[in-house]
């Protein structure tokens, strides 16, 4: 926190002081000795409150008993102090002492065991156990779930041009696989590290052999992501996502098929939609890609730029054109739609691009301030969402946006390999890719003050004022690029997640806030006064 401010160092010191204090009842952290490690273990049951037992490592014993609230009850050992309201947690901790295999780490898989021995501030869940003592509450969150759907069903029926069959089914899959997964847990593990360059935060998630969710991690194998670097470089965002891709895409593409109108006309389209669909799961899925960067209010501020691995994608294409010629078939309650399509609208070097512009009005009904219309506008622009796709071999391209450039993204893709156009030869891209997991299903890379820097100027420019964060002032200010990373990788038994927040996103942002606040106070001081 010195990197960042001074201020705020001595701020966040006397912060985490208290806070540490609080934690182990001795506020004045009394008698500590903070050059060891502190232990706090939390004991759940089912018929009584949770109890709770520190190991507390001291330098000073009777400063520290001082310090400690009447109703603890303590032992000494080794300039260890073991305290707990619950005597019987005292009299078990001293009993592991004597024998070390009933230590909570004996049930650690390996990884787990490094993970919370390298961590500053480090947690281990034993969630098996957890989920053994709230069975009964678990039983009855699942069917207090079941029964909040079919409620929610019976309620938005009546509303007339709704749908709510895709919607309830999403609910419904994701509600159901966070409590399988529950149930199939072992273990978490959560460690925080302080670096001198950045924070870390890693997790793994651990579950019990062959259940449901080990075999759902064993079917999404991670991927290496090299097509990532590929990207067009200076992107606000970046994102790859592996694993099951199939069904991901079928799932989808079966929610997009009950989004057609409840009506005998749309019923043959609708069957065709899903006769498609099963076609579409022939074709072979790999990896997907996607980045995203904000361009000019005035011809839509979103402009994104994706890559899907399909084999061939020729088919692909010729799919998509089949379900595009049926889209006008859909209908979103309180959202009238124009969509024009034209295949081989334009050429770019040996592709051919189609073209997609999706027209959107809002009914006055539903939004009454134009808030919704106005959004739209600001977002893809006053002509409406604005789509290009281009198949070369085994991939499906698309920009989308008013100034998304398809040839900036094919020139990007088919660039050489030391081309500083491209992400892999910018700095911080490779900085922020090295912090991750090499071979992940989840990518994410965030560039925070670059965000944070360009809405401000769009905001600005919608007021029609000048903006402060273009990439010539941001380098005057001292506003490097850099990205937080996070990944999220599959194995067996396993999900690892690892996070990484670098100092100079932290030195950006305080900078783009400061830079914000200063010229809010001179707008402010700039008004005329009242006498």
């Amino acid at each position: 926190m010195n990197q960042v401010d001074e201020s705020l160092s001595t701020i966040l010191g006397a912060n985490l002081r208290t806070f540490l204090g609080r934690s182990i009842s001795n506020p004045t952290l009394a008698g500590v000795d903070n050059t060891r490690d502190m232990c706090v273990g939390v004991f759940l049951s089912q018929t009584k409150r949770p109890g709770l037992l520190y190991v507390i490592p001291v330098s000073d014993e009777a400063a520290f008993k001082a310090g400690l609230g009447e109703n603890y009850k303590s032992v000494v050992q080794e300039k260890w102090i073991i305290y707990s309201e619950d005597q019987m947690l005292i009299d078990q901790a001293l009993e592991v002492i004597k024998d070390s295999n009933q230590n909570f780490q004996a049930l650690m898989s390996a990884e787990a065991k490094e993970m919370f021995a390298t961590g500053d501030f480090s947690v281990y869940v034993n969630s098996e156990k957890l989920v053994t003592i709230y069975q009964p509450q678990l039983k009855l969150a699942g069917q207090q779930f079941q029964q909040a759907l079919t409620q929610l069903s019976e309620s938005v029926k009546t509303s007339p041009g709704v749908n709510t069959a895709p919607i309830l089914s999403m609910y419904s899959a994701l509600g159901k696989g966070a409590l399988q997964a529950v149930q199939d847990s072992h273990s978490y593990t959560t460690a925080l590290t302080v670096e001198q360059g950045g924070l870390r935060l890693d997790s793994l998630f651990e579950v019990k052999p062959d259940s449901q969710t080990d075999l759902l991690f064993q079917k999404n194998p991670p991927k290496q992501f090299d097509l990532l670097g590929k990207f067009p470089a200076d992107q606000l965002a970046y994102f790859a996502g592996a694993g099951n891709t199939d069904a991901l895409i079928t799932w989808g593409m079966n929610f997009t098929a009950q989004m057609f109108d409840d009506t005998k006309e749309n019923d043959e389209a609708r069957q065709k939609f899903e006769s498609i669909v099963k076609e579409i799961r022939s074709l072979k899925f790999g990896s997907y890609y996607f980045s995203f960067e904000l361009g000019k209010l005035s011809e839509g501020v979103l402009n994104a730029y994706t890559v899907s691995e399909v084999s061939p994608s020729g088919e692909m294409r010729k799919y998509t054109r089949q379900m595009m010629a049926m889209l006008k078939n859909m209908s979103f309650p309180g959202v009238k739609q124009e969509i024009k399509y034209t295949p081989d609208a334009e050429t770019i070097g040996d592709e051919t691009v189609d073209l997609t512009v999706i027209k959107q009005e809002v009914d006055l009904g539903s939004d009454p301030l134009q808030v919704q219309k106005r959004m739209l506008e600001i977002l893809y622009g006053p002509e409406g969402i604005t789509n290009r796709m281009a198949y070369p071999e085994g991939k499906v391209l698309q920009a989308m946006g008013g100034t998304a450039s398809m040839k900036k993204f094919l020139d990007a893709l088919n660039a050489a390999d030391n081309s500083r156009e491209i992400a892999q030869n910018q700095p911080a891209f490779q900085t922020a890719r090295k912090q991750g997991l090499q071979q992940a299903n989840i990518l994410a890379l965030v560039n925070v003050p670059g965000t944070i820097g360009r809405i401000h100027d769009v905001l600005s420019e919608s007021r029609r004022q000048e903006g402060v964060f273009s990439k010539e002032l941001m380098k005057k200010q001292g506003i490097p690029d850099s990205y937080i990373t996070f990944t999220l990788g599959m194995s067996r038994q396993a999900m690892v997640t690892k996070t990484y927040l670098p100092v100079q996103t932290l030195q950006g942002g305080f900078k783009v806030f400061s830079i914000i606040s200063s010229q809010k106070l001179s707008r402010q001081s700039e008004k005329p006064k009242n006498n």
